[in-house]
């Protein structure tokens, strides 16, 4: 390899290159340049990289001249003094202000060094290492202002220690609140469920579990809905069946009287002289035929009645006005039977039909006396319930056995002898018509309690099955 150019050496010219760089290497070396007349050789940080000349391949070397104002200019930058040893020459190269310069015997051996100097009375911390082989690298820094940035290292990285801290715990703030609102949506939501409420639904939001669960809660309440509807009407079917059944059997009553009183009659009449036994079996039937016919009025009016119930208007009432309204009506029946009412100041308004309600509650005052004929205690109780109110009348007669639970709120099934067995079956139907439930919990011996509970706002309410039975 040849010199086809050097600008800092002009002799250079064509002379063999004796100890080129590699490519890419970066290093100290000893360059010989052009100075006044003569030549001399100077310390240069010197660098090499190929390149092409008219298509031929070429090493492009350059560099700095590494002297006094070269480092000096790199303190400057760095805040770091800096020097350059020369150990055979036993010199330093340095910037005359440079404070190393006083160092007369300085340790530098082996691969590197490290220590403590004092220099001009401050104490300075130093490292070195060999960057020619005749030639060390020093570099020091006064000892408080290097504890100076070793501090302001340590505030830094507490700081930012600090802050990655407070980051997190607002990044886990938020991300807890992110989570918990959902989860906290959905424990709400299946409160109402539980309740008997089954329009609840919560916002699913897509991409992760808690939408994943979201989206399953919503599909169970809309499972729920769809069994609950068939389920009603499998019972409103039965329960028609059941009163078809009741009817024909209580209109069957009436008509055998009927029919054998005029097959009686017809009877006398076609027989040879029973003209005159005729006369006298007229009164007797005539009086057995209108009677069996008041029953069947009877009968047809309660039906008809049953039947016509109206729709509710729902306005504001108050819950314990309908209880004092209640018990002032039946108060003269109650003879023998010790009251107790407990009604809570805060069980306030629902929006209802203040005469159906007042029916409902009465009827079932009525049910709790009758139970009683001997004496006992009847309980009136309101309460606030989640979303609405609970009332509860409850009596100590004998109770009821499981299938009279079971059968209690069927039309013309009644317990009670000369009973209608429809006056349960209007409770069931004004409970429902509010979107509320009844409950009812007894055993032979152990008294009945019937309890209703009704949402503060009905039109809110997707009505749920009305009635539960429960043991005691």
């Amino acid at each position: 390899d040849r010199v086809v150019s050097s600008r800092h050496w002009l002799a250079g010219f064509g002379l063999p290159e004796q100890d080129g760089l590699f490519p890419g290497d970066d290093t100290l070396r000893v360059e010989r340049v052009n100075e006044g007349y003569g030549e001399a050789e100077r310390l240069a940080l010197m660098a090499s990289r190929p390149s092409l000349l008219n298509g031929s391949p070429v090493l492009v070397r350059g560099g700095t001249f590494v002297d006094a104002e070269f480092l000096s200019e790199l303190s400057e930058l760095t805040g770091v003094r800096l020097a350059l040893r020369d150990r055979v020459r036993r010199r330093w190269i340095a910037p005359p202000s440079s404070p190393l310069a006083a160092w007369t015997e300085p340790a530098l051996a082996g691969a590197e060094a490290r220590g403590e100097v004092m220099l001009g009375g401050t104490a300075f911390r130093f490292s070195a290492a060999p960057r020619h082989p005749d030639l060390w690298l020093v570099a020091a820094l006064p000892r408080g202002e290097l504890d100076r940035l070793t501090g302001l290292v340590r505030g830094v990285a507490f700081g930012l220690a600090a802050a990655a801290l407070v980051g997190a715990a607002l990044a886990a703030v938020l991300l807890s609140g992110r989570i918990a609102r959902p989860v906290r949506e959905l424990a709400d939501q299946s409160r109402r469920v539980a309740s008997g409420d089954l329009a609840a639904a919560v916002d699913a939001t897509p991409g992760d579990e808690v939408g994943e669960l979201a989206r399953a809660f919503n599909a169970m309440t809309a499972e729920l809905r769809t069994s609950r509807e068939r389920l009603l009407q499998t019972e409103r079917v039965a329960a028609w069946r059941e009163m078809a059944r009741r009817l024909a059997h209580e209109l069957k009553n009436p008509l055998f009287p009927i029919q054998l009183s005029i097959e009686t009659l017809r009877r006398a009449w076609n027989e040879p002289g029973g003209r005159e036994r005729f006369a006298a079996l007229f009164r007797e039937s005539s009086d057995t035929v209108l009677e069996e016919l008041q029953s069947l009025r009877r009968i047809i009016e309660e039906f008809s009645e049953f039947a016509r119930m109206p729709r509710p208007e729902l306005r504001p009432v108050d819950v314990g006005a309908i209880v004092e309204q209640v018990l002032a009506l039946y108060q003269a029946r109650a003879a023998g039977v010790r009251i107790e009412k407990d009604v809570a100041p805060e069980v306030g308004t629902v929006s209802a039909d203040r005469a159906l309600l007042a029916r409902a509650v009465g009827n079932l005052v009525a049910n709790a006396l009758e139970a009683m004929p001997d004496g006992g205690t009847l309980r009136l109780r309101a309460a606030p319930a989640e979303g609405g109110v609970v009332l509860e009348v409850a009596d100590t007669g004998p109770g009821l056995d499981e299938e009279q639970r079971t059968r209690l709120f069927t039309p013309y099934y009644t317990t009670k002898k000369g009973g209608t067995g429809l006056g349960l079956a209007i409770v069931q139907g004004i409970v429902s018509d509010h979107a509320g439930r009844i409950e009812v919990q007894s055993a032979p011996g152990e008294g009945t309690t019937f309890s209703l509970y009704l949402p503060r706002d009905p039109a809110a309410v997707v009505s749920s099955p009305p009635v539960r039975e429960r043991s005691a």
